[in-house]
């Protein structure tokens, strides 16, 4: 499931902050496969506190990061661990694409669903710069938070989700191979 935020931050600024911290930064790992297409910067808490307080959830587990896609390369398909929920803020000049469950979705910035739902990056000639909040939180109180502040673009997510006011975050017996850390990146990638 993905939620499109009404909400901005000054790509540039931001995008200039991880190429500033580019050298902290390292390739995603999966066991001992060094995934060389992305590339993450941890330990900027401090730094992008103030979107963390715009949207209010200051007081949950996240781990924010800058992550890096590089061009023509795909992230397979896999869900993230801990059933983690995720805030994507775009900060390139195109607008990303997630796949979920076998249906693309373009976006500028948005609540997705990565710890219950199959998804996967799919290939693009553009490199892939994304803000991201990993939040050890459930999907109803995150969307609740965010809906709370106006952050929730309604009229757009119903165009590609004409039911996300009813979606439940089920994470079904039969995903579960692809939840990582349990090889399903690596299995691909390799």
């Amino acid at each position: 499931m993905i939620i499109h935020l009404d909400y901005q931050i000054d790509k540039e600024h931001y995008k200039k902050m991880f190429f500033d911290r580019y050298d902290t930064g390292g390739y995603h790992k999966e066991g001992d496969v060094v995934l060389e297409y992305w590339y993450k910067v941890f330990n900027i808490e401090k730094l992008v506190m103030p979107i963390t307080k715009d949207l209010g959830i200051e007081d949950l587990y996240t781990k924010p990061r800058f992550s890096y896609q590089f061009p023509n390369s795909t992230l397979p398909e896999h869900i993230d661990q801990d059933k983690i929920v995720g805030i994507n803020l775009n900060l390139m000049p195109n607008a990303p694409s997630i796949t979920i469950d076998n249906k693309s979705y373009e976006y500028e910035n948005c609540l997705v669903d990565v710890g219950s739902k199959v998804h996967k990056v799919n290939a693009d000639k553009n490199p892939r710069l994304v803000l991201k909040y990993a939040i050890r939180s459930n999907w109803n109180e995150m969307y609740k938070r965010l809906d709370k502040r106006g952050l929730i673009d309604h009229n757009k997510t119903i165009q590609c989700n004409p039911y996300y006011m009813k979606y439940e975050s089920i994470l079904s017996d039969n995903d579960k191979k692809f939840v990582r850390n349990q090889g399903s990146i690596v299995k691909v990638a390799v």
